[in-house]
């Protein structure tokens, strides 16, 4: 039987590599958004959404992070 938070762990880096993944195709400049919204400038929208961009990768990280010290954790 796997321990709660061992599930925890696998959930959350789960959820955190899933989310980082979003939030890098989604990017107007190094992912695939360019290629989907033709109708703007491309500076533009880059600069828009990357204080967006910033913060999902920043917290999908920091989920990850959680997620793989939850996986490091010994049971009692």
């Amino acid at each position: 039987m796997v321990p709660i938070h061992r599930h925890s762990g696998y959930s959350l880096a789960a959820a955190g590599l899933l989310g980082i993944l979003f939030f890098w195709i989604t990017d107007p400049t190094y992912g695939l958004a360019l290629r989907w919204n033709h109708s703007e400038n491309a500076i533009d929208l880059a600069n828009q959404h990357l204080p967006g961009t910033i913060v999902g990768l920043v917290g999908s990280g920091l989920i990850l992070v959680i997620g793989l010290w939850l996986l490091t954790r010994r049971s009692v």
